[in-house]
């Protein structure tokens, strides 16, 4: 018998075992398997993640993990694009509050988990690094929570030459500055601000940008110049804004040394009228530890309940997406919430309107080029102020004694976003 005798005989036996099986029903479920057509698998759609869930910055990711999980129930881990449903994964890295760990884990999730886009967020000191390795490796990136010049100009931006690939929204300096302003400048003061800008990418932009807004609404500015972070004496701040009669203070520092400061103000017995905590003042959970002592903080409100915008992911009012974070972890909602909430509902609105899901750059043009309705506003980075970001609106608000929570923030000034409500008036610090 010739070779090919004998392997035309193995396929024809082959056949004829089968086809015997199945005419004695020991192989009729394998059938439809053996002459089934391969259908290929949808691609996995991975949105990368990177925040501080650990270190002196955990406090901004209180809300991260429930907008998380919110995001992946109402999408039932599914995105369609150009109609095909994909599987949808989100890919979280911890950036323990560092830099370096930030760029890091960044080029995990590009090089290793290969995800479609990354987000980040809270403070230049985690949204910096992650852009820039998004930057350096051509990975569509969105972030908020990084002040829009601490975003642009800390990464060395130029307005001449765009970033391609790198998109922030949030508030910028004159709004961050402008929205508690417009509150203090409600209050009876000498008008002396006493500033504590450390010497990190927030201090060092705010003391760049803030001064000229500051002194053209007849404020006097005491700054003791800048200091390296953390600290643990400010002693010489404190008596400089005591010799120069300093009522208004505002710090833009981490929790841990706010508490420093804070306590030396009270054991020196230092009572400025009013007091704007940045970092510290925008989270319940940073409020609470001073208790009565946290009334009529000054800040200003990013989102709250009383926004009026929806979210394009959910369909939820502002003050929905609080109540239901309220009942599931039954704290209270921060102004962090809209914003965690929008840094996963802007990237799946882009990625669905991709064109092509295996092309970085048509996933960037989807960013880029849409405006997005989102629960903090409307985002279109196509309007800046300063290339590759889009602002959100802010207004200024008051910590008070709350009725269902301990401490609940109240909005007292909305000069600079007429359209949102407010519920009380500015007042001084109480010092009871």
């Amino acid at each position: 018998m010739t070779k090919e005798s004998r392997s035309v005989g193995r396929r024809t036996m082959s056949r004829r075992r089968v086809l015997q099986g199945a005419a004695g029903g020991l192989a009729a479920a394998s059938l439809p398997t053996l002459f089934r057509p391969a259908f290929a698998v949808p691609e996995t759609v991975k949105i990368g993640l990177v925040g501080p869930r650990t270190g002196p910055l955990a406090l901004f990711y209180e809300e991260m993990s429930w907008a998380i999980e919110n995001a992946k129930k109402t999408t039932n881990n599914s995105i369609t694009i150009n109609g095909t449903k994909h599987p949808l994964e989100i890919v979280v890295k911890d950036s323990q509050s560092n830099p370096n760990r930030a760029s890091e884990v960044a080029q995990e999730l590009i090089l290793k988990d290969k995800v479609h886009i990354v987000t980040t967020f809270a403070t230049p000191e985690t949204v910096n690094p992650v852009s820039d390795q998004c930057e350096i490796n051509g990975m569509p990136c969105v972030s908020n929570d990084d002040p829009l010049e601490s975003y642009f100009f800390g990464r060395k931006g130029d307005p001449k030459k765009p970033f391609e690939w790198t998109y922030n929204f949030f508030f910028n300096g004159a709004e961050a500055i402008g929205a508690p302003m417009s509150a203090w400048g409600r209050v009876k003061t000498n008008r002396k601000l006493g500033v504590l800008w450390a010497n990190d990418d927030d201090g060092r932009t705010f003391a760049r940008v803030m001064p000229p807004p500051i002194k053209k609404a007849g404020f006097t500015i005491v700054d003791p110049g800048r200091f390296d972070l953390p600290s643990s004496d400010y002693t010489p701040e404190i008596s400089k804004f005591k010799a120069e009669n300093v009522e208004v203070v505002f710090t833009v520092i981490p929790g841990p040394d706010f508490t420093i400061f804070w306590n030396q103000c009270a054991q020196q017995g230092y009572k400025p009228k009013i007091v704007t905590a940045g970092k510290v003042g925008e989270f319940p959970q940073g409020v609470y530890p001073y208790g009565s002592r946290a009334i009529n903080f000054v800040c200003e409100v990013w989102w709250s309940r009383f926004h009026p915008f929806s979210s394009s992911l959910t369909g939820q009012s502002s003050r929905e997406l609080a109540d239901a974070y309220e009942k599931d972890a039954k704290q209270q909602a921060s102004m962090g919430l809209g914003f965690r909430h929008s840094l996963l509902e802007v990237p799946i609105a882009a990625l669905k309107l991709t064109q092509k899901l295996d092309d970085p750059a048509s996933i960037r043009d989807a960013v880029r080029g849409n405006t997005f309705n989102t629960i903090v506003g409307p985002v279109d980075f196509r309007k800046g102020p300063l290339p590759n970001t889009s602002l959100t609106p802010l207004v200024a608000g008051q910590w008070r004694k709350g009725k269902k929570w301990p401490l609940e923030l109240v909005i007292v000034d909305n000069k600079l976003a007429p359209n949102i409500p407010v519920g009380g008036e500015p007042e001084p610090m109480p010092y009871a």
